[in-house]
């Protein structure tokens, strides 16, 4: 089996990766560039994972985690456990999962493919911003509210989980829409079919915002601008371990019990 690794910009981790490397070289396995590769080992945290999804998606390899951050819900895999799990992925014991994203656009600018979620927030003034939501030309909602989060089934257990949203397991294809902390109570969390396309505009009362993209990339919004949100056509697969399921990880990791 031929290995690629994507790893976090740290020491430690760095050197835990030449280590891996020659574990597996001893195993026979081989270490490649990702276009050669049968798997894409990421080894950091949860954000490691989701840079590495963005980036590499395209290649359509499957992704495995090795954690070496906080929680470790993408990247699944305990430091400790590494050669005895990579071992197991090499003997084929594991499943696959297509994991949905979401294709964002600034004012008709493509700016890429997203696992977690789109956030429109308020800047850095603590007050509400009005947001108009659209799902093609129909108006959802218009929202008086700290933003509002436009997640995948995978990013229902990150920011969309601690706005009140619902969980949504990871095969599944759909597009969640969370209101962060809505003026109004009505205002409630809705799972969308995954061929809405969805249209975020700010109010006539609210002169900029933030977009943010997987926690990672960051846009000013002001009212001129509009985002497109829809379902992409890349996938970015991933591999579990097949005695590991969706809901021994939200056990385990969220307290889920």
């Amino acid at each position: 089996m031929r290995f690629s690794f994507y790893v976090k910009e740290d020491k430690t981790a760095k050197e835990f990766v030449e280590y891996i490397k020659n574990q597996l070289k001893t195993m026979g396995q081989n270490v490649v560039a990702i276009e050669e590769a049968d798997i894409l080992v990421v080894v950091g945290g949860d954000g490691t994972f989701l840079s590495a999804a963005r980036k590499f998606s395209a290649f359509q390899k499957p992704i495995v985690g090795i954690n070496l951050g906080r929680l470790g819900f993408l990247t699944e895999i305990p430091k400790q456990d590494a050669i005895n799990m990579l071992k197991l992925i090499i003997e084929g014991k594991y499943k696959a999962i297509d994991r949905m994203m979401i294709d964002v656009y600034l004012n008709n600018k493509y700016l890429g493919a997203y696992l977690n979620d789109a956030v429109l927030a308020r800047s850095y003034l603590s007050r509400l911003i009005d947001i108009e939501v659209y799902q093609q030309e129909h108006i959802i909602a218009k929202l008086r509210a700290d933003g509002v989060i436009i997640s995948t089934p995978t990013g229902s257990t990150a920011y969309a989980l601690s706005a009140g949203g619902p969980i949504l397991t990871p095969e599944l294809q759909n597009i969640l829409l969370v209101p962060i902390c809505p003026h109004t109570i009505s205002i409630r969390p809705m799972v969308l079919s995954s061929n809405a396309l969805i249209s975020l505009k700010l109010g006539d009362k609210t002169k900029e915002a933030y977009l943010t993209l997987d926690g990672q990339e960051f846009f000013n919004i002001t009212q001129k601008d509009n985002i497109l949100i829809k379902r992409s056509n890349t996938v970015c697969k991933t591999i579990s371990l097949e005695h590991v399921s969706f809901f021994d990880v939200i056990r385990d990791k969220l307290g889920y019990a």
